[in-house]
Order: structure tokens, then C-alpha cells, then sequence
């Protein structure tokens, strides 16, 4: 008890990492590529609608294609430009929202030979499950970060808030197309002589910063940061601390490393130390609130080596949690431990 003071006591000198970790750097675009952004004043624009006949399904009444913004760029191994759009699927709702039925990419390339057929590209980025539409598309399955138990809300998508930047993540020269489709991110890049997907993640609703990529290392690739809450369930007023999941480009796709993230960083760990010793003095008892917070104090001292602290909070989550997300994780990490 002691040592978790002082250690609090101490880090309230430290400088605010978090909060201002998740401002999105502007990646550079590759010199021998230009981009034009185009955006419709309305979303059932004529121009949007001479695409909507390459996604080759027609649809049923009260539904209709929406496209607010196109882009023409090189994104991939060859001298011709593609056109990225990305299209939803929305059925009109009184007086003037709409609801989001599903939600495509569409990257055409048209070739080098005036009149020559187009090639397209279609993934699916979202699907309600209201409508059987036969859209022929490349699924996502947008992924949730392990150790993240938060789902987004049923309603979640029900409004189209939905952005894409051509940006170069992967430092290899060319763009790849990052999407932010209401709470979730999409990243679609030319890989091996194919578009295909290399990033795709939930995020969760909240005061929080928005997704973003940055070059922390300054090395030409960019890691992204996917922000979310720890949030607590059936407690009023239990503070939601924020948690923040750092992924990084191995080459293939971008895997989690979030022991890059939070081996350091001791501003987080000294907020989650201090609602753990308040919780304690307050109540005396394994409440919820203690549970949760020791669960991801004991994933912040795995990730920065200190596996006797790790230990500690993690027996206590099996040994005295009811949530069965925590115990099921705080048993896997606890394998990973060494024994001591």
C-alpha cells in the first residue's frame, strides 16, 4: 500500500502523455502522386449515381445508394488513376435522416485504353443485417482490440458519419485509403499486386480523441492509435479512463503492440493507481470499479515487465471478480508470466 502512494504521490509531477497522444499526423503524400478530392453538395447527386450501377444490385423501395465525396489518385503499381468511392446503402427515414443499411468501398480502375472495361474493387465496410442484399463485395469483419470488453451500441451506425484520406501508412510509395466509417476505422492498401484490407477495428463511442495514425519513430511507416473508454457498467459516476490501442505495420498488416504504448507511460498508470487506492479506502471491499481497474493495472505492468506487480492484480481479478470477460483475460495473461 505503501509503495502504490508513493508511486501515485510521485506521478502527479509527470507530464499529460495521454491525452495529447492521439493527434493524427499529417503523413506525407508520395511526391509522384496527386490527389483530387471531390465533394456533392447532396448525397443523391447525379454525378455519385453513374457509380452506383457498378455494385450491380438494384434496390428495393425505400432504399437508396448515397455518396457524398469521391477521390481520383494512384493507388497502386500502375501509371493510371483509380477513382475511391465510398457508397452506403440508406433507407430514408421521417422527416429527413436516413439509416444506415450497409456501407461499401468502390475503387474502379479504368485502364490505359480509352473505352477499355473498368476494373473495380468492392469491399463491404458495414451490414446492418436488416437487408438480404446481394452486393458482390470483400467482406470486414471490423476486429475489437483484445482486452477491450466495450461494444459499440446497437445504434451505433444508425447515422452516416463517414470520412476517407489517401495517405501513404506503409511507407512503400504508394497511398492507401483510410476510412473512418462512424465508430470504426478501415484501412485498404495495394499489397502483393491486390487491394486488400490491412487494418479494420471498432471504436467505441465517447468524449474521446478520433483515430489516428502517426509516425512515433519518424521511420516513413505510421502506427495508428484506435482510442476507447474504460467504462464501467451500472455504476453512475465511475470515472471512464481513457485506453488507448497502438498498432504498427510488421510489413503484412498492422498487429497490436500496445507495450510500445504503455511501457512508459506513467501518467496512465498513476490515474488508474489512484482510483484503485481511492476505490480501496472508500469502500474496503472487491467492488466492480476495483476489479476492472485491476484487471488493467495488471495488463500495464506486464506490458512494462514488472511481472510480480502484474501478478498481483491479476490473482485478484481471478480470485475475486464476478465478470467472466476479466477473469477469462486475466487467466491468459497469467500464463504468460513468468513464475516467481
Amino acid at each position: 500500500m505503501k509503495q502504490l502512494l508513493q508511486n501515485t504521490i510521485f506521478g502527479f509531477v509527470t507530464s499529460i502523455i495521454l491525452s495529447c497522444a492521439v493527434v493524427s499526423a499529417d503523413a506525407q503524400t508520395p511526391k509522384n502522386s496527386e490527389v483530387e478530392y471531390k465533394k456533392y453538395e447532396w448525397a443523391n447527386n447525379s454525378d455519385g449515381h453513374k457509380y452506383h450501377h457498378l455494385l450491380e444490385t438494384r434496390l428495393p423501395k425505400g432504399l437508396e445508394y448515397f455518396a457524398r465525396m469521391i477521390a481520383t489518385a494512384n493507388i497502386n503499381d500502375t501509371p493510371e488513376k483509380e477513382t475511391i468511392i465510398p457508397i452506403a446503402v440508406d433507407m430514408k427515414v421521417p422527416p429527413y435522416d436516413r439509416d444506415c443499411v450497409q456501407a461499401f468501398l468502390l475503387i474502379i480502375e479504368t485502364g490505359s485504353q480509352v473505352g477499355a472495361p473498368q476494373k473495380k474493387h468492392v469491399f463491404k465496410l458495414f451490414d446492418a443485417g436488416t437487408h438480404a442484399l446481394d452486393v458482390p463485395a470483400k467482406t470486414i469483419e471490423l476486429q475489437s482490440p483484445p482486452f477491450v470488453f466495450t461494444q459499440p451500441p446497437k445504434d451505433t451506425f444508425e447515422s452516416l458519419d463517414s470520412s476517407f484520406k489517401l495517405v501513404d501508412l506503409t511507407g512503400d510509395g504508394i497511398l492507401d485509403v483510410w476510412v473512418k466509417f462512424s465508430y470504426s476505422v478501415v484501412v485498404i492498401s495495394f499489397q502483393d499486386g491486390e487491394f486488400r484490407e490491412i487494418f479494420s477495428a471498432y471504436t467505441v463511442p465517447g468524449s474521446l480523441p478520433d483515430p489516428a495514425y502517426v509516425d512515433l519513430d519518424n521511420d516513413g511507416t505510421y502506427e495508428i492509435k484506435i482510442p476507447y473508454s474504460i467504462r464501467i457498467k451500472g455504476i453512475p459516476g465511475a470515472p471512464y479512463l481513457p485506453w488507448v490501442s497502438l498498432y504498427e505495420w510488421d510489413g503484412n498488416t498492422y498487429v497490436l503492440n500496445n507495450e510500445r504504448f504503455y511501457a512508459e507511460n506513467n501518467e496512465f498508470l498513476i490515474r488508474l493507481l489512484s482510483e484503485y487506492n481511492y476505490q480501496m479506502l472508500r469502500r474496503g471491499s472487491f467492488t466492480r470499479q476495483r476489479e476492472i481497474y485491476s484487471f488493467y493495472l495488471g495488463l500495464v505492468f506486464h506490458y512494462r515487465g514488472n511481472s510480480a506487480m502484474a501478478g498481483r492484480y491479476l490473482k485478484s481479478v481471478i480470485n475475486l471478480g464476478t465478470q467472466d470477460d476479466y477473469i477469462q483475460a486475466a487467466e491468459s495473461l497469467l500464463k504468460k508470466l513468468p513464475l516467481h
